[in-house]
């Protein structure tokens, strides 16, 4: 695969695994019962809307390798101004995208396991203080935490003096992590749109860079002072 080829698939990627990480954020948010749900309750919710619950977790597991993917491009053309930044804050995206991939999958399948085995109100309440002190869990959900909502601030911030993204994706980088760590549907329908408008930029500016004929003007762009 050619350097050219490769930042044409990360610059679809960049925009692929945001939007598909945040539609299936707002189908789980769907499912779940308002509020602070107790384990028997998310349980029974699941159990009767177990389609949309599925799709929830297939579409976080699959935004995880194009989030990589996405910013390992970024990571490639990172140049001048703004090009360490930019390499940390995508190699904390990097990470959180692999810890994703273990949190979804510890996250949404129990409860569809639990619904499916009929197990107890009382079990239910047990498994789930258990798995909420369990080392493993503890770390995925630490580095899922760290590398996606701290990892996207810092991204975006090396973006910016680069020149490459414009102030408001920025601003709609803080937004997208604001609505990840708030509850109810409006801030996931907030989240999917503040990932639009903030890795949008990002993705046509590694398209720009797939381009012979502009490849030479961002270089100087990214020199020019904010």
């Amino acid at each position: 695969m050619t350097r050219h080829t490769f930042l044409r698939t990360a610059a679809l990627a960049l925009v692929a695994g945001p939007l598909l990480f945040t539609l299936g954020d707002l189908l789980r948010r769907l499912v779940e019962p308002s509020g602070n749900p107790s384990a028997a309750e998310l349980t029974h919710a699941v159990a009767d809307h177990s389609t949309a619950w599925l799709w929830a977790g297939l579409l976080s597991v699959l935004a995880a390798p194009l989030f990589v993917t996405g910013v390992a491009g970024l990571v490639v053309d990172a140049r001048g101004r703004g090009g360490r930044t930019t390499t940390v804050g995508a190699a904390l995206v990097g990470l959180g995208g692999f810890a994703s991939v273990g949190h979804a999958v510890a996250f949404y399948a129990p409860y569809a396991v639990y619904g499916r085995a009929a197990t107890p109100d009382a079990a239910l309440r047990a498994l789930d203080d258990a798995s909420g002190s369990y080392p493993l869990l503890v770390c995925l959900i630490a580095l899922f935490v760290v590398g996606m909502m701290l990892g996207s601030i810092v991204l975006f911030v090396g973006l910016r003096r680069a020149g490459r993204v414009p102030l408001w994706s920025v601003v709609s980088a803080v937004v997208f992590v604001a609505a990840g760590s708030s509850g109810g549907v409006v801030a996931g329908l907030v989240g999917v749109l503040a990932a639009a408008v903030a890795f949008g930029p990002a993705a046509w500016s590694l398209a720009r860079s797939a381009t012979p004929a502009t490849a030479g003007l961002e270089r100087s762009e990214a020199n020019l002072p904010l």
